[in-house]
């Protein structure tokens, strides 16, 4: 299964969340991340390269916090398992990319679910909440409604 990272900033309780405005996700309110490349030594260092990529603003691995894996599948057919972190220091200036507009910044505890992909209604709240979860997400042919929801915690 392919591997991906979304990385979530997030400071005083406050969570930095842009509109993805091309590829998987288009329209919806996302974190930044993307596919592992070869090149990447680990999934973190996927993570580091994404968030400079798509925001312009740099961390380091020992500032992400892993707080899920998701495999999503469409249907019976498996998509990717994303690795998902929030992130609590950088160093830089948001900007708008190619990819992601500039970022929205919302309370922790009042995010827009409305405004953002099916499963992260049903997952980012929990982990908003503070759980780290180990997930599986199945979504239906055409990958616009997700179908089945399973999670056990998380465990590092």
């Amino acid at each position: 299964m392919k591997q991906s990272t979304i990385c979530f900033p997030v400071k005083d309780n406050k969570i930095y969340l842009s509109n993805k405005k091309r590829g998987f996700g288009a329209g919806f309110l996302n974190g930044y991340g993307g596919k592992r490349h070869e090149e990447d030594d680990s999934i973190e260092h996927t993570a580091v390269r994404e968030m400079e990529e798509e925001s312009g603003v740099k961390t380091e691995i020992k500032d992400l916090e892993k707080v899920a894996i998701i495999s999503f599948y469409k249907e019976q057919e498996p998509v990717f398992e994303c690795h998902i972190y929030f992130c609590r220091q950088w160093t830089g200036e948001f900007i708008e990319s190619e990819e992601m507009a500039y970022p929205e910044i919302f309370d922790i505890s009042n995010v827009p679910y409305d405004r953002m992909w099916d499963s992260d209604r049903v997952w980012l709240p929990l982990i908003c909440s503070g759980q780290k979860i180990h997930a599986t997400s199945i979504y239906d042919a055409d990958m616009n409604k997700q179908i089945s929801f399973e999670y056990i915690p998380l465990v590092i």
